[in-house]
């Protein structure tokens, strides 16, 4: 399910910027083929574009969820909220840790 657009005659935030260049970017058409079925201009999406590319994302922040010990040994055991259970035989420390990033990382 998409997010829905703003208005394009608001005053939009970053979050409203990134929201229409992502939909821009997923319908695969020019920016003023973009902007005519959208009611924006053309020039309001270069300018939205600039202006984010030029501004850092700000960090994603991280939030624990309650995990528990299955088992004891080599093997690891990550249950996540949604019922998902990942099972490894034999991980290192860092392994995990690799693993514990991309699971915190934001999907892009």
């Amino acid at each position: 399910m998409r997010a829905r657009l703003p208005d394009p005659t608001d005053t939009w935030t970053e979050d409203d910027g990134r929201a229409v260049l992502d939909e821009w970017r997923r319908s695969r058409e020019t920016m003023a083929a973009f902007g005519r079925r959208r009611g924006v201009t053309a020039a309001r999406l270069y300018w939205w574009r600039k202006r984010l590319a030029a501004a850092p994302r700000p960090a994603p922040t991280v939030s624990l969820v309650p995990a528990s010990i299955i088992s004891e040994g080599a093997g690891l055991t990550i249950r996540l909220p949604d019922g998902v259970v990942i099972e490894v035989a034999n991980a290192s420390p860092s392994w995990v840790a690799a693993i514990v990033a991309e699971l915190a990382r934001p999907p892009s």
